[in-house]
Formats: C-alpha cells, sequence, structure tokens
C-alpha cells in the first residue's frame, strides 16, 4: 500500500503534531528542587536546617556547602549531625587525596564528620565546598546512609575527599545540624549552605 495524506486516507478522527511523544505520559528524570539556603550575613559557629518532615514528598536531600573560616583556630572538619543527635550512633568512612599521597579512615560509633574547612589562617574569601546526598530520609524501616563529596585547603594542601556514613537509626531525618569538631573554629561571612529535594 502507497503512502496517501492522511487527509485523502479516510480517516475522520486525526491530529497533527510535530511531537514524537504526542499523547504519551510526560518522561520524568527525576529532579533537584533548592529547598531553602542559608548565606551568613554574620560570622557563626553552627548552622541548622530544622522542619525537614515537611519535605516528605522527597525521597532524598541534598546538601551544597560552601565555607570559610572567620577564626585563627587549627584545621578542622565539619561535623553533621540529625535530629539533635550527639551519641554515638554514627559510623563513616572516607578516602582523600592531596595530589601527593592518599589516606583512609574509619569510626564506628562516632559522631559522623564530613568535610574538612579552611585553616583558620586563610584568607576569607577562599571557600572549601562540599556536596552531601542524604539518602531516603524520610523512611521509616531504613538506616540513613549518607555520602559527601568535599575538596578545599588544609593543613597547608589541597585535597578531595569522599566519604560515606551511616546513622544508626531509623527514625525520619527532621532536623541537620552543621558545626565544627573544633569549638573556638567560626564558619566565615558568606558561608553558604543550600538545601535541595531530590524527587
Amino acid at each position: 500500500m502507497g503512502v496517501v495524506k492522511l487527509s485523502t486516507a479516510g480517516i475522520l478522527d486525526y491530529s497533527k503534531t510535530s511531537n514524537f511523544l504526542s499523547g504519551n505520559a510526560p518522561v520524568s528524570f527525576g529532579a533537584f528542587d533548592l529547598l531553602e539556603t542559608q548565606t551568613l550575613a554574620s560570622s557563626a559557629s553552627s548552622v541548622t536546617f530544622t522542619g525537614l518532615d515537611s519535605y516528605s514528598d522527597y525521597k532524598h536531600l541534598q546538601l551544597r556547602i560552601m565555607l570559610s573560616s572567620s577564626s585563627t583556630a587549627a584545621d578542622t572538619v565539619l561535623e553533621m549531625r540529625v535530629n539533635g543527635d550527639f551519641g554515638n550512633n554514627y559510623s563513616w568512612h572516607s578516602i582523600r587525596g592531596n595530589g601527593t599521597s592518599v589516606t583512609s579512615e574509619t569510626a564506628l560509633s562516632y559522631p559522623s564528620d564530613y568535610m574538612m574547612v579552611l585553616r583558620g589562617s586563610r584568607t576569607s574569601d577562599v571557600y572549601s565546598a562540599a556536596v552531601v546526598d542524604i539518602m531516603d530520609f524520610a523512611s521509616l524501616s531504613k538506616n540513613k546512609t549518607i555520602k559527601s563529596l568535599t575538596a578545599g585547603r588544609g593543613a597547608g594542601l589541597t585535597y578531595i575527599q569522599l566519604q560515606s556514613g551511616l546513622w544508626i537509626d531509623t527514625s525520619p531525618i527532621t532536623s541537620i545540624n552543621l558545626d565544627p569538631a573544633n569549638p573556638s573554629y567560626i564558619f566565615g561571612t558568606g558561608s553558604r549552605f543550600s538545601l535541595y529535594g531530590v524527587k
């Protein structure tokens, strides 16, 4: 059978379209939605996100962090704790490279460390960066897995670090607290903490 025009083919119910997907359900490849951002207008000793249970229509959360220091403290790490849990209910392991050597670390039943921040004597316009994924944060049946990719400068060396951790609790995560392991370390003005929802 030859090719004929629709207008002459005897088909009475038809429509023209320039899209091959016309009539099909929309295709979704997932989405990152910005939920909230905290940008420090002045220095601070900690940052907290609360009310995360209101984001239960998302499957995962992601933190994107740009962090500087405004203190003269030595290098420290950024500790992340959830739901106000400061107990030994975390475990983590990491691998870090500085262009010269590679090191790895692990810890069981310890507050979860996620980011090496800048040495306090560095200039305030130099930032460390981190992307932290919080998987299945609203689940009622899973211990919570957290992973991060960070980069920065500490102890005179630049580095990149991959880390994963576990909060040993099946409760939904409703709050996140970020503070330095060294209490004399201060987050600098302009440090930015952005929370995204992942569908």
